[in-house]
């Protein structure tokens, strides 16, 4: 790669980040903020959004905006050496107070899970929580409730995708869930730390779905919440536990919708024509955001007032 390629991808990214904070000092969402969305964001207990997005050299970056939509931070920016595939991140998660960040990076010879600070990014204080030597990934990292542990998506037991935890230290790495289908997007219950809850395949062979399961840590059970013939994917818990909020197609196309924690039929909560998905809560447990088409939208736990908070380049 020559120097002025690189010089000009590097750019390229710096532009994104300058053009997306000059446009977000207005402090509308949806008047001049432009982002690329990808998957799940993060909200945290202060009233921060944390997304990944992509730059202008195609990767992606994790930024972090307030609730009104402005206050831009460009959390992983580039570190401009010639290997432009170990910048950014993404999946980022909030711990449960917003002081840090764990989220997922290729900044070695594969993608690991790494913590940074809440507020500024990987500009202090970074440190890689996987070991990111081998084949496979590790990505899409969720807290416990006291913040002691993070259950995580990893490729690198049966080159599928396996639920695996480890200490916030670093330490007691572990395999919750290795088995020949496809477990992805756990997430902890904020007011019992023995159960995940997480999406898994287990029963393609059979109807080509996925479903949403809840799991017992210590007695390893696991209970199938809102079974159907379609895909629902990405749950995640409300703050009070006694909900669990998805995406689904069950009506055509992918909307976002809710169920007991305990099981029943499921309710939408969007109808619109566009495809929404990856919820998360707010920390009382009052609004719920989505991804709606690449940009970030938020609403009432009930699925009314829909307000959108950033816009697609």
């Amino acid at each position: 790669m020559s120097k002025n390629t690189i010089v000009a991808s590097v750019i390229a990214v710096v532009m994104v980040a300058v053009i997306v904070g000059l446009s977000s000092c207005g402090g509308g969402g949806d008047t001049g903020m432009y982002f690329n969305i990808s998957e799940r964001a993060s909200w945290s207990a202060d009233g921060r959004f944390a997304f990944a997005s992509f730059g202008g050299n195609g990767l992606l970056y994790t930024y972090s905006v307030n609730e009104s939509g402005g206050g831009t931070v460009l959390l992983t920016p580039s570190d401009n050496d010639e290997d432009l595939a170990d910048e950014g991140g993404w999946h980022p998660a909030y711990s449960p107070d917003g002081g840090l960040i764990a989220f997922a990076s290729r900044r070695g010879p594969s993608p690991a899970i790494w913590i940074m600070d809440g507020a500024v990014g990987d500009r202090t204080g970074l440190s890689r929580l996987t070991d990111d030597s081998g084949l496979g990934s590790d990505e899409q990292p969720s807290w416990s409730p006291d913040a002691s542990s993070i259950v995580y998506t990893s490729t690198r037991s049966n080159n599928n995708h396996d639920i695996r935890v480890i200490n916030a230290d670093g330490s007691g790495q572990a395999d919750l869930l290795a088995t020949a289908a496809e477990e992805q997007w756990a997430s902890y219950n904020p007011q019992n730390a023995d159960q995940i809850v997480f999406q898994s395949d287990q029963d393609a062979a059979a109807n080509g779905d996925t479903d949403i399961f809840v799991y017992s840590i210590s007695t390893q059970i696991y209970q199938k919440l809102a079974d159907s013939l379609y895909t629902d994917s990405a749950p995640a818990w409300s703050p009070d536990g006694t909900k669990i909020a998805f995406h689904s197609n069950r009506s055509g196309d992918f909307d976002i919708w809710v169920v007991d924690a305990t099981g029943g039929d499921p309710t939408p909560l969007t109808t619109d024509a566009r495809s929404d998905g990856f919820p998360i809560w707010n920390s009382d447990g009052t609004r719920i955001a989505f991804t709606r088409s690449r940009e970030l939208w938020s609403m009432a736990a009930d699925g009314t007032d829909e307000e959108q908070i950033t816009r697609r380049f």
